[in-house]
C-alpha cells in the first residue's frame, strides 16, 4: 500500500496523529514540505541545508518496497517474526502514515529516539532526513520489524528482533548492535 506522509497544511495535519505513552516526545506533523538545518561536517565549516521532506521518504520507501522487500532472505526473516508474515505482506496490509517526532516541553531533539512506531504509524526524527537515505531507509526496515511483531521491550531475551532485520534487508551496514526495543 501508500506511503502517507504527514506533513501539515495551512498548520493542521491532514491525518489522524496517534498519541504514544512518552514523556520525552510526541508525533507531530511535519512543518512544512521542506526542513532546513545547520549541518556542520566533523572539522568542517556549517552550512545551511535544505531537505525535501516527501521526497527524501518517498526515496527509502521506494528501497524498502522495490529492493528489501523482493529480497528472499528479508522476508523470510519478517515472517519469522511473531506476525508470521513477509515484509510484502506487511506493506500489502494497508497504507503506513510517516509522522515527526517534536520533543515534549522539558525536553529537547537530542533525546529523540531515531523513530517510534504505533500500530501502522511511524514517528521519525527529523533530523533522520539530513543523513543518507540509506539511514532512513534503514529506519524504516526497522521500524516495519516492529509492526511485524518484534518486540519493543529493550528487556525482552529477543529485544534485538528489529534490529536483526537489517542483516537480512539489504541494510547490513546500517545495524547497531546496541539498538534494542
Amino acid at each position: 500500500m501508500a506511503l502517507l506522509i504527514n506533513i501539515k497544511v495551512r498548520g493542521r495535519s491532514p491525518y489522524i496523529v496517534p498519541h504514544v505513552r512518552s514523556q520525552k516526545y510526541r508525533f507531530v506533523g511535519f512543518p512544512d514540505e521542506e526542513l532546513e538545518a545547520q549541518i556542520t561536517p566533523p572539522g568542517g565549516k556549517s552550512f545551511p541545508k535544505v531537505v525535501a521532506v516527501r521526497q527524501k521518504l518517498n526515496e527509502a520507501w521506494a528501497f524498502v518496497t522495490g529492493r528489501a522487500a523482493k529480497h528472499k532472505d528479508c522476508n523470510q526473516y519478517f515472517k519469522s517474526l511473531s506476525r508470521g508474515k513477509t515484509l510484502v505482506e506487511v506493506v500489502a496490509e494497508g497504507d503506513i502514515t510517516v509522522h515527526c517526532l517534536e520533543a515534549k516541553e522539558g525536553h529537547t531533539s537530542a533525546e529523540l529516539p531515531d523513530a517510534d512506531t504505533a500500530a501502522r504509524d511511524i514517528g521519525i526524527d527529523p533530523s533522520l532526513l539530513f543523513r543518507e537515505t540509506a539511514e532512513l531507509s534503514a529506519v524504516l526496515i526497522h521500524e516495519l520489524a516492529h509492526v511485524a511483531g518484534a518486540t519493543t521491550d529493550p528487556g525482552a531475551a529477543n529485544a534485538d528482533a528489529a534490529e536483526q532485520a537489517l542483516n537480512h534487508c539489504l541494510c547490513k551496514a546500517q545495524f547497531r548492535a546496541a539498538v534494542r526495543g
